[in-house]
């Protein structure tokens, strides 16, 4: 059997990224290009026509292959209407022709669609998008919010009506002598560096990438929200008691990019070097790398979304650092691939560009802070950063630094996965040495618990499967 029908059969179950549709019955044509749609507005994943969905059928391995010979019509109609797609998705069709190699000759469609790094695709003036294992329709309102959040429109180049005046800050002054810019009026440079233009009545106007850069408050000038909230619990969970489990009061930080960075980074440095004290009376100290604790403050504030009304949170607990930023994954980075590929563009480029020209400017390259941030994490044994959003986060990104050593069997269920897709509980007893059943279940709990791997619901409990959240079934 062809290599790739093999890890085809194996994929237990629909997702986000892999759905399966035989060609029969109504709607068909309409359902695989919604889909399609509805993929390439999301992280991108891959159709496979000819082999029935594993939870709708009883049939096992190439029991499940009816090919595209069972709907020739359907499947050249499903061509003819990709044409409608607005704007055009180019490279999905024809798709890759896999053959089973059996007396029936039957043949699968593999349908790989590509993530849209620059606008929504549309079908019949409808966008969609893909949720944990069906699409969803956007209301003009979400779609309006989803641009932003994905990085299509760009919140920091839009003019917003805030008094020039008031950008003429010492971190203004710091950024025009850094640059050797020339002694000319604060309006006349922005309008030359593109941080100022004039709006639709003729009147100059910064953009928010300005206001943000060197405003001294720049959330109060704003309808927007640029402020860092930090909160620190005794534990390992936020409880909503009458005595909440807080340490101390929550904080609020702000100011410019450039100082907002360093205060922040600063701020949670020392919460982390005092420790949490548990209930025996021990303190908890964390070994979290300080250069990971940088690199992850520092992406969530540049490259947060800044039209969405809602703070950066970041929250300490006895066991990890938890930090939300609003905003998905721009262009072509998903969370199967962050800091493993380039980035190919920044959701807020004129705010990264001017940054840069500030001394000492924070590391602004693309992915590199990833990636350090993984191995400063494994050069101190400890598991690697979790990054968790959409379908599991609507319109944010999560990043979870564990406070935890590595154990042995996670180095060796981690290595197997360098191979494998998926893997179960006697296979990772097989490989990890633990003999009893219950211990690797509560190994396996603790780590999906944590966001390392994710649990894959199956009608047999003995079948339960585990896949690594961050690795997806098929490269897409």
């Amino acid at each position: 059997m062809d290599k790739i029908l093999k890890i085809l059969l194996e994929i237990p179950e629909e997702t986000q990224t892999i759905e399966f549709k035989r060609l029969c019955g109504q709607n068909t044509v309409s359902k695989v290009v919604e889909t399609i749609v509805a993929m390439a507005n999301t992280d991108g994943g891959n159709i496979i026509l000819g082999i029935d969905d594993p939870e709708k059928t009883d049939k096992k391995g190439v029991g499940r292959i009816y090919g595209i010979e069972e709907g020739v019509d359907i499947y050249d109609a499903i061509g003819r209407e990709l044409q409608n797609i607005t704007p055009p998705i180019t490279g999905v069709w024809p798709p890759n022709l896999i053959e089973e190699n059996s007396a029936d000759n039957k043949r699968v469609a593999l349908v790989s669609v590509p993530k849209s790094t620059q606008n929504f695709k549309s079908i019949n003036n409808h966008v969609y998008i893909r949720q944990q294992k069906s699409n969803k329709r956007l209301s003009p309102q979400e779609i309006v919010e989803l641009n932003y959040a994905k990085g299509f429109t760009k919140a920091d180049r839009e003019l917003v009506n805030v008094d020039l005046n008031l950008l003429d800050t010492e971190y203004y002054k710091t950024w025009k002598k850094e640059r050797k810019l020339p002694n000319e009026p604060l309006p006349d440079l922005l309008l030359k560096t593109g941080l100022a233009r004039n709006n639709d009545k003729d009147e100059l106007q910064p953009t928010r990438a300005a206001v943000l850069l060197f405003a001294e408050y720049p959330t109060n000038l704003m309808d927007t929200k640029c402020t860092v909230r930090v909160y620190k619990y005794q534990g390992v969970i936020e409880k909503f008691e009458a005595v909440p489990n807080l340490v101390g009061e929550p904080r609020t930080l702000e100011g410019p990019i450039i100082k907002l960075i360093a205060d922040t980074h600063e701020h949670i440095l020392r919460l982390l070097e005092s420790g949490v004290e548990i209930h025996s009376g021990f303190v908890t100290k964390y070994k979290i790398p300080e250069r990971a604790v940088k690199e992850v403050i520092t992406n969530a504030i540049i490259h947060r979304d800044y039209y969405i009304k809602r703070d950066i949170e970041i929250r300490i607990f006895e066991d990890r650092i938890d930090i939300l930023s609003p905003g998905l994954f721009v262009g072509n980075i998903t969370a199967h691939n962050i800091g493993r590929v380039r980035a190919n563009e920044y959701r807020n480029d004129v705010l990264v560009k001017h940054l840069r020209e500030f001394p000492a400017a924070p590391n602004l390259d693309r992915n590199e802070g990833v990636q350090a941030m993984r191995n400063e994490m494994d050069k101190s044994n400890l598991y690697p950063p979790i990054f968790i959003t959409y379908p599991f986060l609507n319109d944010s990104v999560r990043v979870i630094l564990l406070n935890e050593l590595q154990s042995t069997e996670w180095d060796k269920i981690r290595e197997y996965f360098e191979n494998n897709s998926y893997i179960n509980n006697t296979k990772a007893r097989e490989i990890t040495g633990v003999e009893q059943a219950h211990t690797m279940s509560r190994l396996l709990k603790k780590w999906a618990d944590n966001g390392l791997i994710l649990k894959i619901k199956t009608k047999n409990k003995k079948d339960t499967k585990y896949k690594l959240l961050s690795r997806e079934e098929l490269s897409s």
